[in-house]
């Protein structure tokens, strides 16, 4: 598969060290001080503790707001000095086995491999006499607690989400997943950022070629920054310019975990609550959790209206536009009369009139996003409302466009993921140029287009439009979700030997 320019393949142990990480930690205490402040700086958050007045001295090094202090007090100064003040024969390396009996302690002996642990949370300690140097993890940083995921909200189901904290999101998973063969695999990406990756995969289930894709892309990225599951996607997405999403995002534990489960890979970074599903379908954004929650009837409608709904969301204005400006012999006539009236007295033609609408709800739509959340809802709601009425009363629109644009802003609120939503936003702009060049021929060529756009999408190596085609038995869960005894009948027994 031909990955583009901006992976670029590079060894992992990075050839593009700093000065600093092949510096080996020296006998001298002082010598390895001068090196903590040469590297770490005089920043108001690094605390560089040196204890000289005691028998064997020794330096404790941390970030304030990083570590437990309580624990850095009861683990290791309480400790050593008491045992210091007791012992007679106290020497650098029965100081080290003092700390090892009430803490994990991982010894390393270059400063590249120090100061990474430092500033993710532990505590480095140096002792005189000895060339090497002591990290004990004792990170502690206030996190937010887990509550109900605001992107993706369910009627019936499980109302945890996905916090910042990566510890606490394993956690969610192997609460739902009590197997030994899920698998976390970290990564550190970044240059700069070191931000923290994990790769989770059931051992059983996964893909052996998909992961190792998903591994080898993470591995060989070269960036500088990494803050949030879509900067990754963006970087190891296969295919060209597309507005589809190919990756699933999600802050739901139990979407996670029903991934993980049908042998999915997911993406969990460091300070976002949204992680990547990996390799997804076309069909994957009009399934959601809350369809395996109610009874599979219900679940079967609302995943029809929410395929309806999609295309209305990027159809219904250049439609509207088609009929109205080229084909009015597709209206029936007392609807075309009525039309006609509507739009007596309209300064604009039919697609700048719907093109300003549809900016202005846009704008709307953004502005309710970015306000304040407790005024945000009213000023959409109530300036829709107002624009609306005003602009039909100025003369400036009709009343149609008005109802065209209103049912094609709420069938794009329908779709469970943003992402997905975001793609028939900008697809719309395109099909009503295209409906008002040349009417219904447009729209025409533009599914052909997307159709043949859509069957050349990948991800992760996996087809876009796996599932819809060839016809297999994975059709039980595409826009049908068929009852669960289903799979425990004889049909779908044979069925399944059969392809």
């Amino acid at each position: 598969m031909k990955i583009r320019k901006r992976l670029k393949r590079r060894p992992i142990a990075g050839s593009e060290a700093k000065a600093y990480e092949n510096i080996e930690v020296s006998l001298q205490i002082d010598e390895n001080l001068d090196h903590l402040k040469n590297i770490l700086g005089e920043s108001m958050d690094v605390k560089i503790l040196p204890f000289y007045e005691r028998p064997v001295p020794f330096v404790v090094c941390f970030i304030e707001g990083l570590v437990n202090k309580q624990q850095i007090d009861l683990s290791i100064l309480q400790p050593i000095h008491d045992w210091q003040d007791t012992e007679e024969d106290v020497t650098p390396q029965t100081l080290i086995q003092q700390i090892e009996v009430s803490a994990v302690v991982n010894k390393h002996q270059l400063f590249g491999h120090i100061i990474t642990p430092i500033l993710k949370g532990q505590v480095a300690v140096f002792v005189d006499g000895l060339d090497v140097a002591y990290t004990i993890p004792l990170e502690f940083f206030p996190t937010r607690g887990i509550d109900e995921p605001e992107s993706q909200t369910t009627v019936r189901g499980p109302r945890e989400g996905f916090i910042e904290t990566l510890q606490i999101n394993t956690t969610l998973l192997r609460r739902r997943i009590s197997n030994p063969l899920l698998r976390f695999k970290p990564l550190q990406i970044g240059n700069v950022t070191k931000t923290t990756v994990l790769v989770a995969y059931m051992e059983n289930k996964a893909d052996l070629q998909v992961l190792n894709e998903v591994m080898n892309r993470l591995i060989n990225l070269d960036t500088d920054k990494v803050f949030e599951g879509g900067m990754i996607e963006e970087l190891i997405d296969e295919n060209g310019y597309t507005p589809f999403p190919t990756f699933q995002s999600s802050e739901r534990p139990d979407v996670a975990a029903a991934a993980l489960a049908e042998g999915k890979i997911v993406i969990l970074i460091e300070g976002t609550p949204f992680v990547l599903i990996t390799p997804v379908t076309f069909i994957s954004f009009f399934q959601a959790a809350e369809d395996y929650y109610s009874h599979y009837d219900l679940s079967i409608l609302v995943r029809f209206v929410r395929v309806m709904s999609f295309i209305i969301s990027f159809s219904l204005p250049a439609v509207y536009i088609a009929v109205t400006s080229f084909h009015q012999e597709l209206i029936p006539t007392n609807l075309l009369v009525s039309l006609a009236a509507q739009r007596e007295g309209v300064p604009f033609p039919a697609f700048l009139e719907a093109l300003i609408m549809e900016i202005i709800f846009e704008i709307l739509r953004e502005a309710g996003i970015r306000m304040p959340r407790p005024i945000g809802s009213a000023v959409s709601i109530v300036g829709a409302i107002v624009i609306g009425e005003s602009a039909v009363a100025a003369g400036l629109v009709s009343p149609a466009i008005v109802i065209v644009v209103s049912l094609t802003a709420i069938s794009s609120f329908v779709s469970p993921y943003y992402a997905f939503s975001g793609a028939a936003r900008i697809l719309r702009f395109a099909l009503m140029i295209l409906a008002a060049t040349i009417g219904i021929y447009g729209i025409i060529m533009f599914y052909l287009a997307l159709f043949v756009h859509l069957c050349s999408l990948t991800s992760m190596g996996k087809p876009y439009f796996t599932s819809l085609a060839p016809f297999t038995d994975e059709q039980d869960d595409t826009l049908l979700r068929l009852p669960f005894w289903w799979k425990q009948t004889k049909l779908y027994k044979k069925w399944k030997a059969s392809s």
